[in-house]
């Protein structure tokens, strides 16, 4: 499944590259690219001593523009969230999570008439492609694959956006509506359960901050 997400991205990547990235006289909307790192963090009380994992994201976006200072974004962008942990030399230290997002945006210029800045409000749907976890023990082999995530998320999105004609810079905070605690219950590729251990019927939500180039 994730060999064919990639392929569909690298295609539409490839489509969209010869086309307008940049609203120019007349055009209402623009078609482009956005890559950049997204550093996130697991929240919640079933995970132990959580702190931050560094990622990434990158897909393809879409930008239509309304009156009134008004645009609608949607995107399409496979991001790398997740987890470290402080756990000892024996405990799990990180959850890494591929997710494939659709944020859907509304974005309102903060002067009528120059879109330079503005700000940005959204949802975004994000469906759970595959989760690893690590621990020292496995080096840099994971631990476990497929944890019981819940395999759909809700994130609130807001935050900023600055654009020229060629290259723009957006910064977001997400935040997971949703708990993906699934039950966990996560063990070893030996069978033996991941110290320490879980509160499988706890929270986990995710926060990611993410900051792109769009081109």
């Amino acid at each position: 499944m994730a060999t064919k997400i990639k392929l569909t991205i690298l295609l539409l990547m490839l489509f969209t590259s010869a086309k307008s990235q940049m609203y120019t006289e007349g055009d209402k909307f623009r078609i482009g690219l956005k890559a950049g790192p997204a550093i996130s963090m697991l929240g919640g009380n079933a995970l132990s001593k959580p702190s931050l994992h560094f990622g990434f994201t990158g897909g393809l976006y879409y930008k239509y523009k309304f009156k009134h200072g008004f645009h609608f974004q949607t995107e399409i962008s496979p991001t790398l969230r997740g987890s470290r942990f402080d756990n000892g030399p024996t405990g799990y230290n990180k959850f890494t999570l591929l997710y494939m997002d659709m944020a859907q945006l509304v974005l309102k210029d903060f002067q009528s008439g120059d879109h330079t800045h503005a700000g940005v409000l959204g949802l975004q749907p994000s469906v759970l492609v595959q989760s690893w976890v690590y621990n020292p023990v496995y080096l840099l082999s994971p631990a476990a694959r497929d944890v019981k995530l819940n395999a759909i998320d809700l994130f609130l999105v807001f935050g900023y956006q600055y654009s020229k004609k060629i290259v723009g810079i957006q910064s977001v905070i997400k935040i997971g509506l949703t708990n993906i605690n699934r039950g966990l219950n996560m063990y070893d590729v030996g069978g033996l359960p991941l110290q320490p251990a879980t509160n499988n019927s706890g929270n986990i939500r995710n926060i990611s901050w993410e900051t792109t180039l769009s081109f």
